[in-house]
């Protein structure tokens, strides 16, 4: 196992049994010497699902201003400060309650974390103590071995 432990994570990520299709599908990235390349990374990115969707309404939003502009047709923009304030509303909300996951997780990470380091300083100090070489506590010592 030691010499398992010595590999880095993309070593041993290839001792797992894959197939073509897994294979094809991973995306190994470079970061580069300043991490730039992944910033402007176009493959491996949300970038093209993104495009698909954002696309076609820029399309109809323009389709629909010349048609205005060129007509000059009038539209009634009543209702529009209802409708951009009830879409603000559930914005914030949706912001404002994802901001809120995300600390819980946060708090319930670095807790965890201050939980495993206290786990650990437990288990070292025990094995430091027990361990000794003195000779009043060789019969302890060996009992823990």
């Amino acid at each position: 196992t030691a010499w398992l432990k010595a590999l880095t994570p993309p070593e041993r990520a290839w001792l797992v049994p894959r197939t073509a299709a897994t294979l094809a599908a991973m995306i190994y990235y470079d970061s580069g010497k300043w991490g730039v390349h992944l910033v402007c990374h176009l493959r491996g990115t949300v970038f093209w699902k993104a495009a698909a969707w954002a696309f076609p309404c820029a399309l109809v939003a323009v389709f629909l201003h010349q048609f205005r502009t060129r007509t000059g047709a009038s539209v009634g923009m009543d209702g529009a400060g209802t409708m951009w304030a009830s879409y603000t509303s559930v914005l914030g909300f949706l912001i404002v309650f994802r901001n809120n996951q995300a600390y819980a997780r946060f708090w319930e990470g670095a807790t965890l974390i201050h939980q495993i380091r206290g786990e650990w300083f437990n288990a070292t100090s025990s094995l430091f103590s027990f361990c000794s070489h003195k000779e009043e506590n060789a019969e302890e010592v060996e009992k823990f071995k």
